[in-house]
């Protein structure tokens, strides 16, 4: 069936009955071995990952690309080169074009935009993948070898997860996009890559945050509709989160995580890079959501809201066909859930404390003193004073914020508990937060215990990590730096995980 009268066939079914139009399929591809999900929310300017991914050394038809927008954009970029494919005879630039036409009064869910992704999916491994990223030619490869030839990636036994890590590089001279070399984005303004390796590759103290773990994940098919695909909970609603939630999940399952050691995606600067007026659901401050970091804590397999088609699919309760499942996938409820008028009405608010102040200005005080220190031009001091100080006082205040938030909601649940003391495990914001915010209530920190002992927490001697042996009341992490580390210690301690408290 070719382009036109496949839109026209879907978009009669839209306005009868069929609430997600597939405005094109190919219908020449059979039994492709990866399943590429590349999302959009009306927000793509460029559409270069197409032209990446169908310059790959792998056959065409061994990989297909799904694309998934939100709302109803029916983008000429994707629909010009369908047409010119077709007329030319050639592989067509994607494979499948769903368009789930929701209100644009609804926020954008990436997590229902995968499972439509899972549900349509033909191949046996599904990537979710950025869709504004460079690939180089052998990505898809990298893929395929990993989950099959590549024993030293560790694809035997119980299965992977597979993540690719993004190198970003911020200078705007490459927007709009304008289809730079990979050796360009590897020079001037490339923030994360170090001798041959992105620095998350070669971070073993903090990987959490310094790897793009929302970037590009891969996993079987069949396992992510075993655990109950993409969590539709509304604290993944919006820029907050992404696949690696859906990794956590996998590891609890007895997957086994693996980063590609060299396949990269590349990402170039544009506008909204990082999110822009989002909303945003509970994060750890440094935008990785909590609601996933507990997951990954508590050993959690399944969604905390599933989609319906999936546990159908997950439970085979039905033999049901692609059509059907992926009209399942989206109900009414979720546009009414999602709605900015609902989230406006149910957003609560904090009060600040002067603590989230106090620690921005010291903290501005001690960069400030750092930057005098260095050897400046003119034009450098000038960007100093008026344009990094800005975005600084902006991204603490930030970050700030999400740590009081958290903090307050901590002690509430100690409250509830009846808990009114406990100890903190290593120092940081969160720590001295805690330590202000207890003070104006009936709270006590009793000890506070580190891997460096001997120095002084306000009036507290920082005690060695050993002393948790013993210590019987709840234990806060105080900071987020090696969270990991923080909780393997505590449980080679012997410290109850009932007992912990991380401020996620």
């Amino acid at each position: 069936m070719d382009f036109a009268k496949k839109h026209v066939l879907q978009k009669t079914c839209f306005d009868s009955e069929f609430l997600m139009p597939i405005l094109f399929e190919n219908p020449k591809l059979r039994d492709p071995e990866v399943s590429f999900v590349l999302l959009d929310w009306s927000c793509r300017e460029s559409f270069h990952m197409l032209h990446y991914l169908n310059r790959q050394s792998v056959p065409r038809d061994r990989y297909e690309i799904i694309w998934i927008e939100y709302y109803g954009r029916r983008a000429g970029a994707i629909e010009t080169p369908l047409r010119e494919a077709e007329r030319a005879g050639r592989f067509p630039v994607l494979d499948q074009w769903i368009v789930l036409d929701m209100p644009e009064e609804v926020y954008y869910h990436k997590h229902l935009m995968y499972n439509v992704g899972i549900l349509a999916a033909r191949g046996k491994i599904v990537t979710l993948c950025d869709s504004d990223v460079m690939v180089q030619p052998t990505f898809v490869e990298s893929i395929v070898r990993a989950f099959g030839s590549e024993p030293a990636l560790g694809a035997a036994d119980s299965g992977i997860v597979l993540h690719h890590d993004e190198v970003r590089n911020i200078d705007p001279r490459y927007y709009p996009f304008n289809y730079p070399s990979f050796d360009e984005l590897l020079g001037e303004q490339c923030i994360n890559w170090e001798d041959g390796q992105t620095r998350g590759l070669r971070d073993r103290d903090d990987p959490l945050h310094t790897r793009n773990y929302g970037a590009c994940m891969s996993a079987l098919r069949e396992d992510l509709i075993a655990i109950g695909g993409a969590d539709e909970h509304i604290d993944y609603l919006g820029h907050i989160c992404g696949p690696y939630e859906l990794t956590f999940r996998l590891v609890n399952a007895g997957k086994k995580e693996i980063w590609h050691p060299r396949e990269f995606l590349f990402h170039t600067w544009h506008p909204g890079t990082d999110g822009h007026n989002n909303y945003l659901g509970p994060h750890d401050g440094r935008n990785m959501s909590s609601t996933a970091l507990r997951a990954r804590f508590t050993g959690r397999t399944r969604p905390l809201r599933e989609n319906a088609a999936i546990e159908r699919l997950r439970r085979k309760t039905a033999e049901l066909d692609r059509d059907s499942l992926l009209r399942e996938a989206v109900p009414e409820e979720k546009r009414n859930e999602w709605s900015l008028r609902n989230l406006a009405r149910q957003k609560a608010s904090t009060p600040e404390s002067k603590t989230v102040y106090k620690m921005v200005l010291r903290q501005f005080g001690e960069q400030a003193l750092r930057f005098l220190k260095k050897n400046k031009t003119p034009k450098q001091f000038l960007r100093g004073v008026f344009i990094s100080s800005f975005r600084f006082f902006r991204e603490r205040l930030r970050v700030h914020r999400g740590v009081h938030q958290r903090c307050e909601r901590c002690l509430q649940e100690l409250s509830r508990d009846g808990i009114q003391s406990f100890a903190l495990f290593g120092v940081g914001d969160e720590a001295e937060t805690l330590y202000q915010l207890a003070r104006d209530r009936a709270f006590q920190i009793q000890e506070v215990f580190d891997f460096s002992e001997g120095s002084r927490f306000h009036q507290l001697t920082v005690k060695p990590v050993e002393g948790l042996r013993s210590y019987p009341g709840q234990v806060v992490l105080g900071t987020q730096d090696q969270v990991d580390h923080r909780l393997k210690t505590l449980k080679e301690l012997g410290v109850d995980a009932e007992r912990i408290v991380v401020l996620w």
